[in-house]
């Protein structure tokens, strides 16, 4: 089965659900992982069931509702998306869905660095801003299409 196939429907992504749970579920993780109390093995392992989860559900959402606003059969189009007030609620929600995607990878990159040490311990202090940073953006985008 694919995306397009899915049973999921809606026209209007609904990101409510999604922050609950990274608030409650994965911002202690983070915070616990920037103060030094777990590694970075164990923020992999605690991010990946919100990510899974809750996440790949509103991810799958936004797709169908880009394709049920566009038309879209899945395949790579090219150029930018024609301004078309119909494409503004999917669209509004892409950013949600790339900045989870990207705090996915800067999480698999701190697991590799770090394995079972803390933050502490890496080489690349930039990793550990850009990762509290993209916790706290992330949150305040999530909660500005709260409506």
């Amino acid at each position: 089965m694919t995306i397009a196939d899915s049973p999921l429907s809606t026209t209007s992504p609904d990101v409510r659900p999604l922050l609950a749970d990274y608030r409650e579920r994965f911002v202690p993780v983070a915070v616990d992982y920037l103060e030094r109390r777990i590694s970075a093995n164990e923020l992999r392992r605690l991010w990946k069931p919100h990510y899974l989860g809750p996440f790949h559900s509103y991810d799958l959402t936004v797709e169908r509702s880009w394709r049920e606003a566009s038309g879209s059969k899945g395949v790579m189009e090219s150029g930018a998306p024609t301004a078309d007030p119909s494409f503004e609620t999917p669209l509004k929600h892409f950013p949600v869905s790339i900045a989870y995607n990207n705090l996915d990878r800067l999480i698999e990159v701190l697991a590799i660095e770090l394995g079972d040490q803390t933050v502490d311990k890496t080489k690349v202090r930039e990793r550990t801003v850009d990762f509290a940073h993209v916790i706290d953006s992330l949150d305040v985008l999530m909660a500005s299409l709260d409506n």
